[in-house]
């Protein structure tokens, strides 16, 4: 029984580990496990608390009857510090209650959801990202296979050695291709918001803002973001209505131009390198 009036919406903090997730939102928690989703409302939970080991698990209880033990959901988390800040965080968005005050089954009161589409197209994208790694991984092992076959030993300690600038500069591009299609999608189509510095994560500091849909959102803005005030701390950022998760903070105009030259630079720099050490081996060995 609920004495007290409901606490201030909590932060939204998350924790993850090998055995599922849980997600912190205003009047429920978020549990994902073992392929099923699930949301409990905080008024079905009695603690959320922290199992110690070499491994520490976020641990939820729900409420149960007097003398029936309730329902107990562990999801282990690596990072103590966030599995610590979830736990506070949660005991202090949990309705106060009376001791003695009886306990409805709080098993009840939990909603299994329907499976996440956009997580199942996040899913086949990765599996496009796999394959994208494995090809490029794959190309390389079989030009090496082909200079030891042909005994061209000058040839495979080259390749060896040109394998990390080979990697660095498709680093490089892979990482500018991405932020560059992200700022590409959010210049077409993207809502410009003020950011508010809301809490820190570890090291991180998060923003929020409050979409167009009136849902309140968080991310964690690019270092090189210039506040727009002090106090309070913003700056301005863009997101996508169709992907709300998709959120860029606004840069500077030097940022971009020192960017730029950074990949351009360094990352064709490795190429070219890339270039002479790795195919170009296999170009000498067939043109003899």
């Amino acid at each position: 029984m609920t004495t007290g009036p409901n606490p201030p919406a909590p932060p939204s903090l998350t924790v993850r580990g090998r055995s599922g997730s849980l997600a912190l939102e205003t009047r429920s928690i978020l549990l994902e496990q073992n392929g099923v989703r699930q949301r409990i409302p905080l008024d079905a939970v009695e603690e959320v608390g922290l199992d110690g080991g070499r491994r520490p698990a976020v641990r939820v209880v729900l409420t149960a009857p007097t003398g029936t033990p309730g329902t107990v959901y562990r999801v282990d988390c690596r990072n103590t510090a966030s599995a610590t800040a979830f736990v506070d965080a949660a005991g202090r968005a949990l309705p106060a209650r009376d001791p003695g005050a009886p306990r409805e089954d709080g098993t009840a009161r939990v909603v299994v959801l329907p499976p996440d589409a956009e997580k199942e197209r996040r899913t086949a994208r990765e599996w496009l990202t796999i394959a994208a790694f494995l090809t490029p991984v794959a190309l390389y092992l079989a030009g090496l296979v082909v200079l030891i076959v042909n005994g061209a030993v000058l040839g495979v300690v080259l390749w060896i050695l040109g394998l990390k600038p080979l990697a660095f500069g498709l680093f490089l591009y892979g990482l500018s291709a991405a932020a560059l299609y992200d700022r590409w999608l959010l210049r077409r189509r993207g809502v410009s918001v003020l950011a508010t510095s809301d809490h820190t994560q570890g090291k991180k500091e998060v923003f929020a803002f409050v979409d167009a849909d009136g849902v309140r959102r968080f991310f964690e803005p690019d270092e090189a973001a210039e506040p727009v005030s002090i106090a309070p701390r913003r700056v301005a950022a863009v997101y996508d209505p169709r992907k709300p998760a998709r959120v860029k903070a606004v840069l500077p105009a030097r940022t971009w131009v020192l960017r730029t030259i950074g990949v351009g630079v360094g990352g064709t720099s490795l190429l070219v390198l890339a270039y002479f050490l790795v195919p170009y081996q296999l170009i000498l060995l067939y043109s003899r």
